[in-house]
């Protein structure tokens, strides 16, 4: 018996796929473009994207760190205005709010009462340029009692979630 023939299409025909495993295709790949202006394009614009991006992450960190301090630094005194306006006030309740949890505990209503009853504060100073961001972030305040006199107190202060409280140089 003969094989069969294979049946050419007619022009225009588009002939129908071989049958059967072990087929080759026509071709192993795809026919490549020859012209590789548009790969070097793209990767050339590629390359800039990417040297833009890092330089504008180092430009950003650059801009960003001292405006972020400045931003801590202007808490800092905000926080410790109001604890030196409430003790100025006597309100001493909400002096001891702006304490941290541990300060609270050794620095009762009554301590306060007791410490500025008799030395009452009258007038204080303090600003952004007082701060001081290291291993602690620390606030030189100069506060003037009855009769005048000024002294310079530190306090220290610590982040508790978003906002800072007074932990230390109370006393």
């Amino acid at each position: 018996m003969m094989p069969p023939q294979p049946q050419w299409p007619a022009p225009g025909e588009v002939p129908p796929p071989p049958r059967g495993p072990g087929v080759l295709a026509p071709f192993a790949s795809p026919p490549r473009d020859r012209d590789l202006r548009g790969l070097w394009i793209s990767l050339v614009v590629g390359a800039l994207v990417v040297v833009l991006c890092c330089v504008g992450g180092v430009v950003g960190v650059v801009l960003l760190v001292p405006y972020a301090d400045g931003v801590a630094k202007k808490q800092v005194v905000s926080e410790v205005q109001t604890y030196l306006v409430a003790v100025r006030d006597e309100n001493f309740a909400e002096a001891r709010r702006q304490l941290c949890a541990p300060e609270q505990r050794t620095h009762s209503i009554g301590w306060f009462e007791d410490h500025y009853g008799s030395n009452p504060v009258i007038d204080y100073r303090v600003s952004v340029e007082d701060v001081t961001i290291a291993d602690s972030v620390t606030v030189a305040v100069q506060i003037e009692h009855t009769g005048g006199r000024w002294e310079t107190q530190q306090y220290i202060m610590e982040q508790s979630g978003s906002r800072f409280e007074i932990c230390g140089g109370i006393d």
